[in-house]
């Protein structure tokens, strides 16, 4: 495989690549509201140290009368507790999820996302499952583009130097597909409920994508430093950076498919 001809791609590629990782890597601790019970028997302590339930000292309230101020409960006593507040988002939000999508997340600041609410909340669900879906749709095109740009690289490597103008725009072309396809699900709205301890074709899918986006960043880099006609050193590195890549994406997306 020979060298890309834009920089830019590679330096674009290695930001996204930046981006998934942290996506991947970074969630905010879950948090717990602990809610505080009253007890059912209020004890009260009389000015003697016996100790009094407040039906006991309605009962005594002639015997101690100094000792009655003490024992009238405050209105806070004896008010229910205030129902939990219910979540509209996971506690264990990503670090892109928090940042863009939280109640004041900068998306919401910017006015291109409404307060957070349950009307809300369940449009924006809407929105991550047609991202998600672009998401998926978006995998397979990367998917075509890489088969493209790996077969006319290992012609290439064979001996057949006009494969090569169909190598550099697959590769482009591979760039740019996987970049749209992971910020479709780095920019998407937090799910309604993230089971992080949980082993499924979800997490399956995430670990894979530490290995192609690990590619993507490594592959067009190493292409960076194949010097021409150089097809035993550095340009099998980047060869096998390839299949590598291309087997860990094709993975990825058979376990969201089948």
């Amino acid at each position: 495989m020979t060298r890309i001809s834009s920089f830019s791609a590679v330096v674009f590629s290695i930001l996204i690549a930046a981006i998934i990782l942290l996506h991947h890597t970074t969630a905010i601790a879950q948090s717990v509201t602990v809610h505080d019970l009253i007890p059912q028997n209020f004890v009260a302590q009389g000015s003697l140290g016996q100790s009094m339930t407040l039906q006991d000292a309605d009962t005594n309230r002639n015997l101690f009368p100094n000792t009655h101020s003490s024992l009238k409960s405050s209105p806070s006593d004896s008010a229910a507790p205030a129902p939990p507040k219910h979540r509209l988002q996971p506690a264990n939000m990503s670090f892109m999820e928090h940042y863009l999508w939280d109640e004041d997340g900068l998306f919401r600041k910017w006015g291109w996302a409404a307060p957070l609410t349950p009307d809300e909340r369940k449009a924006e669900l809407d929105v991550r499952r047609t991202m998600l879906t672009a998401h998926q749709i978006g995998g397979f095109v990367t998917e075509a583009a890489m088969i493209g740009a790996v077969y006319f690289g290992q012609r290439t490597i064979d001996g057949d130097r006009s494969a090569n103008q169909w190598h550099q725009p697959l590769v482009a072309a591979t760039i740019g597909a996987y970049s749209i396809t992971g910020l479709l699900a780095i920019l998407s709205p937090p799910p309604y409920i993230r089971r992080d301890n949980e082993t499924s074709t979800t997490t399956i899918h995430k670990l894979l994508a530490w290995v192609h986006f690990t590619g993507m960043f490594v592959t067009p880099l190493l292409a960076q430093f194949i010097h021409r006609n150089d097809y035993n050193g550095i340009a099998r590195f980047h060869q096998w950076s390839g299949y590598i890549t291309l087997a860990a994406l094709t993975a990825s997306l058979i376990v969201v498919t089948f």
